[in-house]
C-alpha cells in the first residue's frame, strides 16, 4: 500500500513522543535514584507520590490513580512493604479492600525522592514557558479523557 503525504508519522505522534518522554524521564529518575542510594524505582516512585499527595489511599484508588493494572499495584505494594516504606490494612468499610499508607520510614524517603524528581523536571522544562507548559497539560488531559469515555 502506497503512502501520501499526510500519512501517519512517529515525529508527528503525541502517543509516541508521550510515551517516549515518560521511557527517557523513567530513566533518568532511576539513575538519580541510584546515585544517590534511594532504593526504590520509577515505578515504585509513581505509587508513593500519590500515597505522599493523601496518604491512606484504598489499594483500588491507587490502581486508578497510577494507570496500572492491579497486579502491578499488587506487586510494587507487596515490595514496598517489604522494605517498611508502606504500610498496608484491611478497610474498616470493606475488608476485602486494602488499605495503603506511607510509613515514618516511607514519608523520609519520598522528601529526598521528590527533591530529585522536581529537578529533573526543572531541568527538562527549561526554556519552556508556562503558557507552553498549560497548554501540553491539557492536551495530554483531553486525550487521556477522550480515550476514557
Amino acid at each position: 500500500m502506497k503512502r501520501s503525504h499526510n500519512s501517519y508519522t512517529l515525529d508527528k505522534s503525541l502517543g509516541h513522543l508521550a510515551a517516549r518522554y515518560s521511557r527517557v524521564l523513567m530513566r533518568r529518575i532511576n539513575a538519580e535514584f541510584l546515585q544517590h542510594r534511594i532504593p526504590i524505582t520509577a515505578e515504585q516512585y509513581s505509587l508513593l507520590i500519590h500515597l505522599w499527595d493523601q496518604n491512606g489511599l484504598p489499594q483500588g484508588v491507587l490502581t486508578e490513580k497510577t494507570a496500572k493494572d492491579k497486579t502491578t499495584i499488587t506487586r510494587l505494594a507487596a515490595g514496598l512493604e517489604s522494605r517498611g516504606l508502606i504500610v498496608r490494612l484491611p478497610s474498616l468499610i470493606d475488608a476485602r479492600e486494602r488499605m495503603v499508607f506511607l510509613s515514618d520510614k516511607g514519608n523520609e524517603l519520598m522528601d529526598q525522592a521528590t527533591d530529585l524528581v522536581h529537578g529533573i523536571h526543572e531541568e527538562a522544562q527549561q526554556g519552556i514557558c508556562e503558557a507552553e507548559l498549560e497548554a501540553c497539560r491539557k492536551v495530554l488531559y483531553r486525550t487521556c479523557s477522550n480515550l476514557h469515555k
